[in-house]
């Protein structure tokens, strides 16, 4: 039997694959390929196989130890799709393996490849528009960030591996290829990288995947996410990409948006102005830039996840195209429409005294602004955990809080009222102007606040006698400035 010359035969949608347990996977939809292999949807909507390809007999016992050392990562909260089994191979089958796969998702790169028969600015707005794209970045670098935190790299970042929500007013993030995880990789390796995402380093066989290429490849996928064009890929390139699309992706040619180098430039894309803020723009430009051939020079995923993040809270919705944009512009930047009025929610620390911890009673008090948000009138917003709380390893009943987690959700009026909810099983209470009263809310449970006035009520995320985060309201006309929109 050759397993080899029969995991290379052409899938095709109905094919039945069986596991080692002889589980049937019906396949439905190839929704990856790259160098290693296919991934395939399966009937049931609720797992994936991937197919190896030119897997030889010899290649089972390394899959097979590679699978078991990953399902015992302590991968905690982070969604990635989890190995199930492997394929039965015995019969001659095609080596590889099942995993777990959320229903209804699609390729993040389904939200950078507007169809040419659709007004893009339509498109892009229709597909969730701008803040979707930063909350689905965010919660990519979050996830990517549990992972380095873990020591491990992802190692194949790519439009396809990284799933969301097909819904378009959904905001689910999944990630698939378990088998890429790695601790540990050098330039002997094969090269694991979609072509366009990897590296300068890996792409030129220098040094293995690691955390500083999954950042690379992030920075990558997301300027195309939120730009809609690929970063090295400029005027040159699309004239002659026989002869320079490889150099391009090795990073002998600067990128499109290189402050002095104009080699590469390029007139597609969104304007940067939209699309992007001067924070993540900044990141961009230390990737690329003095990052391109030093991995060391990249920022973070804890960095990126933190500026996303914050470019999000600042994209406000236009009440008539129902379009979103960065509240710093004069109006809506799709339609024209003057910017609405808006509310602005900020968000302090507070460190009670610690009497009983040196040097911390010395630090007692408000902190200053950590980030900021903006209400439209009418509108509202969710404070999720990882703005809400100082701490996320473990919540009010000992369990992993995630960092999207809902922690309360505040909506403005458009006059001189807020109205804040509770909405899970975080404590949030509010404290009057004068720290005289404090009322206490059940989850579920909403209460109206007042804008403005003599003094400002603030909502207070946490206990009392703990380090704890609260939000202070205060109410703008339509054209005063937003700096914190651009940081």
């Amino acid at each position: 039997m050759n397993t080899g010359a029969r995991s290379r035969r052409t899938l095709r949608t109905g094919d039945v694959l069986h596991d080692e347990f002889g589980t049937p996977y019906e396949l439905v939809e190839q929704i990856g390929k790259g160098g290693q292999g296919e991934v395939w949807s399966v009937t049931g909507g609720r797992a994936a196989v991937k197919v190896l390809r030119s897997a030889r007999p010899e290649d089972l016992a390394p899959l097979r130890t590679r699978l078991t050392l990953i399902r015992r990562f302590d991968l905690g909260t982070i969604p990635i799709a989890k190995p199930l089994a492997m394929l039965d191979s015995s019969q001659g089958g095609p080596v590889g393996y099942a995993m777990e796969l959320l229903a209804d998702m699609t390729g993040i790169g389904t939200l950078a490849s507007p169809p040419a028969t659709e007004n893009v600015a339509d498109w892009y707005n229709r597909t969730g528009g701008l803040r979707r794209r930063l909350r689905l970045l965010t919660l990519t670098a979050e996830a990517m960030g549990g992972l380095h935190a873990r020591a491990v790299a992802y190692a194949d970042v790519s439009p396809t591996n990284i799933r969301v929500s097909r819904d378009h007013g959904q905001e689910q993030l999944w990630l698939i290829d378990p088998d890429n995880l790695t601790v540990d990789s050098s330039a002997a390796d094969d090269a694991l990288f979609t072509p366009g995402y990897g590296a300068p380093e890996v792409v030129g066989r220098r040094a293995g995947v690691s955390t500083a290429s999954d950042a690379f490849a992030f920075a990558v996928l997301a300027f195309q996410v939120l730009v809609l064009a690929h970063p090295f890929i400029g005027e040159r390139v699309y004239d002659d990409p026989v002869t320079l699309q490889d150099k391009a992706y090795s990073g002998e040619l600067p990128w499109i948006d290189h402050p002095t180098d104009e080699r590469n430039r390029t007139r597609q894309g969104l304007r940067r102005e939209w699309a992007l803020t001067k924070g993540l723009r900044r990141l961009f430009g230390r990737t690329f830039e003095e990052g391109l051939h030093e991995p060391g020079a990249r920022p973070l995923m804890t960095e990126w996840r933190t500026k996303l993040d914050q470019a999000s809270m600042s994209t406000i919705v236009c009440p008539g195209c129902r379009g979103t944009y960065y509240a710093s512009a004069p109006g809506c930047l799709w339609c024209g429409a003057v910017r609405p009025l808006l509310a602005r929610c900020d968000l302090y620390a507070h460190v009670p005294p610690q009497p009983g911890i040196p040097g911390l009673a010395d630090h007692a008090g408000q902190t200053d602004r950590l980030e900021t948000l903006l209400l439209t009138a009418g509108g509202s917003a969710l404070i999720r955990a990882r703005n809400a709380l100082v701490c996320l390893d473990r919540g009010p009943s000992a369990l992993p809080v995630e960092g999207d987690e809902p922690v309360a959700e505040i909506a403005w009026d458009g006059a001189s009222t807020v109205t804040v909810e509770r909405m899970g099983r975080h404590e949030v209470w509010l404290r009057d102007p004068h720290g005289e009263r404090t009322i206490g809310l059940q989850p579920g449970y909403r209460r109206e606040l007042p804008v403005s006035g003599s003094g400002r009520w603030t909502v207070r995320l946490g206990p009392a006698e703990q380090i704890h985060r609260f939000l202070r309201f205060t109410s703008q006309k339509a054209g005063q400035s937003q700096q914190a929109v651009s940081r």
